[in-house]
């Protein structure tokens, strides 16, 4: 089967290949397959086949081991990344699905890697064996390739099968596998990348089934980076401790080393082959391989992974440097916690995750109350070893997967994923209390004042969390100190109050009797309009301009959807009409046209549902009015009105608002609803959440 990308509208770069040119390379690779003697010599042969028939183009074959692919063939490539995941390229593609991916316009996939220029068209092939991928082969060409090519290669590709599974078999690595291997090595900077390359690599050059990398701790205890089986025979990994031991039984300066575990407590494994990493006169740590199998290794095979070792280590080396740079970089030096700047970094990919599964996450200001005296009394250096107690008991009291940080001074900040409003003040409270015992254990007795906000209803980025928490700790401050404010309180007591919740027009004022002029002489424009998009279209824009909101967006019911039809809104304003959605999956939304009444949310409103905040985060809006737009009795679609600032829709606005949408149904059933199809818009999907489906408006 095949997986083919439609190509981009537009002419094409040139012109396409002939399919009888392309078929005749095939079936001269093919021939070239079984004429040749050796697998390797079979493989170059199909390379050369196919470079001397569709040049300019670029070949690759690459054999599937530990969930990578690895090359062993390749034609016109000056370098090729070796060790590839199969999450990565076209040809990752064509192994995980075990469809030959036919890409006519590379432009237009997202997937692929840019090796080579000025290629035009690509095409995986997956090269599967006794029902195993053992490899893919990867076509690129300067001219696009027909169709056909995907067809035309089956008979390649099964030639090849056989080829590819006895290279992989080998457990060889030539000079110019090894020298690529190492480059790749030393491209990387991410310890665990290169961990989990050399442990993959180890398989092809040593009998072993299982490889493992553990690091040295600064305390000299190992921790496992990498690791891996390959089968599901193969034996165990190794415990920690137990590594340390067989490390033990070498000599220190052994490079590498091969113990008989017969007679030991190590699972299944027989073999065990042990490669100290070293670089800069130090150990790192160490690259470990199991077998089930006795057997002695060759000199070329040892000579190898020591090669593969010191590449490692090298590579090790640089990325845990860099690490340790930018973690310095990270951290304040006196509290160990982070610093502001790692603080805010830690946050927005807190926040990036709780978006994406639509969850709360709640940010926690701390301050001591009275700090100023502790200094003033007992000096800078006994306020210095109180900051440090309170960066050792905060790494000891926050909740697992929280992030701790010093903002400055004597002002610390806690970041609380999955923590929503109703219990964010509950949890901050426990920590306050644990923060103030461990203090006074210490010989510090200090009272904390704090300050909460939380995910998506007190802001949207983290700079508008923190200044949330920071307002709600000022509260606490004023309100006497040690204690807990949440900022969703002071909200709900200024809309109490009427002030950000008073509904103003667009010049400010409250709303008066100029407003239902413009609404009729809104009304009647609204009539004028000819076509279902103008009735729209003014409709949006009008109501936007008398009851003064943001924006509006107009959507009409398409079977068990809502299409959007229209949408107007401010300058500068994230609003706009380019998605359809399953009615079905929003539950306020099907509410609101089952029942034919409007619906206003907003973030002043206390029982404002936390699936609703995340899509009104998500436009950047603080409220809502949802109204029906019914045409002969039934539900023809939605107009939703939306506005930046926080307040609520009153009675009087909602009133005018449902005025004008009845104008516009009036205007719509006096056309006979004339209106062309929607246009065919991609589907929005709620994403999945881990624990409950999410509700949501469009």
């Amino acid at each position: 089967m095949e997986a083919a990308l439609t190509p981009a509208a537009g002419p094409s770069p040139s012109r396409p290949l002939d399919p009888a040119v392309v078929a005749g390379a095939m079936r001269a690779a093919t021939a070239a397959v079984a004429a040749a003697g050796t697998p390797a010599a079979a493989l170059d042969a199909a390379i050369a086949a196919l470079e001397e028939r569709l040049q300019p183009c670029f070949v690759a074959a690459l054999v599937c081991e530990h969930d990578r692919l690895w090359l062993v063939g390749s034609h016109g490539y000056a370098a090729i990344p070796d060790g590839l995941r199969l999450d990565t390229g076209v040809v990752g593609r064509a192994v995980r699905s075990r469809r030959t991916q036919y890409v006519p316009d590379l432009a237009a996939d997202p997937d692929y890697v840019e090796v080579a220029k000025g290629v035009a068209s690509e095409l995986a092939v997956p090269l599967e064996l006794d029902g195993d991928v053992v490899g893919v082969l990867n076509v690129e060409t300067v001219a696009p390739l027909p169709r056909a090519a995907a067809k035309l290669a089956r008979p390649l590709a099964a030639a090849l099968a056989p080829v590819l599974a006895e290279l992989r078999s080998r457990r060889a690595l030539d000079l110019s596998a090894l020298s690529r291997l190492c480059v790749r090595l030393s491209s990387l900077r991410d310890a665990r990348e290169i961990a989990e390359i050399g442990a993959a690599a180890l398989t092809r050059i040593l009998p072993v089934e299982t490889t493992q990398v553990l690091l040295r701790a600064e305390t000299g205890e190992l921790v496992a980076l990498a690791g891996g089986r390959a089968a599901r025979d193969a034996p165990e990994l190794l415990a920690p401790e137990l590594v340390r031991l067989l490390r033990d039984e070498l000599e220190q300066s052994a490079v590498v080393g091969a113990l008989d575990l017969e007679r030991r407590a190590a699972g299944a494994a027989r073999t065990v082959v042990v490669l100290p990493l070293r670089a800069n006169g130090e150990e790192l740590g160490l690259l470990v391989g199991t077998s089930r199998r006795p057997g002695a290794l060759g000199r070329e095979q040892r000579e190898v992974a020591a090669v593969l070792a010191a590449q490692m280590a090298a590579s090790l080396d640089a990325a845990l440097a860099l690490d340790r740079e930018r973690r310095s970089a990270l951290t304040d030096p006196l509290t160990a916690l982070l610093n502001r700047r790692g603080f805010e970094a830690t946050l927005e990919q807190g926040l990036a995750l709780a978006h994406a599964e639509r969850l709360p996450l709640s940010v926690a200001v701390l301050d001591f109350d009275d700090f100023k005296e502790v200094n003033d009394r007992a000096g800078h250096e006994f306020g210095d070893a109180l900051l440090r107690e309170v960066g050792h008991v905060l790494r000891r009291v926050v909740p697992d997967g929280a992030g701790a940080g010093r903002l400055g001074g004597d002002e610390f900040v806690v970041m609380l994923p999955g923590v929503d409003a109703e219990s964010a003040r509950t949890v901050v409270e426990r920590v306050r209390g644990l923060l103030v015992g461990g203090l006074d254990e210490a010989g510090f007795p200090l009272r904390v004042s704090a300050g909460v906000s939380t995910y998506p209803f007190d802001g949207g980025v983290g700079t508008e969390l923190v200044r949330a928490a920071d307002q709600a700790l000022y509260e606490a401050k004023a309100q006497g100190k040690n204690c807990v404010v949440a900022f969703r309180d002071l909200v709900r007591a200024a809309g109490a109050h009427g002030a950000p919740p008073a509904m103003r027009d667009r010049r400010g004022g409250a709303l008066d009797s100029g407003a239902l002029v413009e609404a009729i002489e809104a009304a009647a424009a609204i009539w004028r309009e000819h076509g279902v998009a103008r009735v729209l279209e003014r409709l949006s824009k009008s109501l936007t301009f008398v009851v003064g909101a943001t924006g509006c967006n107009v959507s009409r019911v398409v079977g068990a959807r809502l299409v959007d039809v229209v949408a107007h809104a401010l300058r500068d304003v994230p609003l706009s009409a380019d998605s359809s959605y399953l009615i079905d999956e929003f539950p306020l939304t099907k509410a609101v046209l089952e029942s034919l009444q409007a619906r206003s949310i907003s973030f002043l409103d206390d029982d404002l549902d936390r699936s609703e905040a995340f899509v009104l985060r998500e436009l950047e809006m603080s409220c809502a009015l949802l109204l029906p737009l019914a045409i002969h009795g039934r539900a023809w679609g939605l107009v939703e009105l939306y506005d930046m600032r926080l307040r609520r829709y009153t009675p009087e606005q909602q009133a005018l608002a449902e005025f004008l949408v009845t104008a516009a149904a009036a205007r719509l059933e006096a056309l006979g609803d004339d209106a062309t199809a929607p246009r065919r818009l991609p589907l929005y999907r709620v994403p999945d959440a881990p624990e409950e489906r999410r509700r949501g408006l469009t």
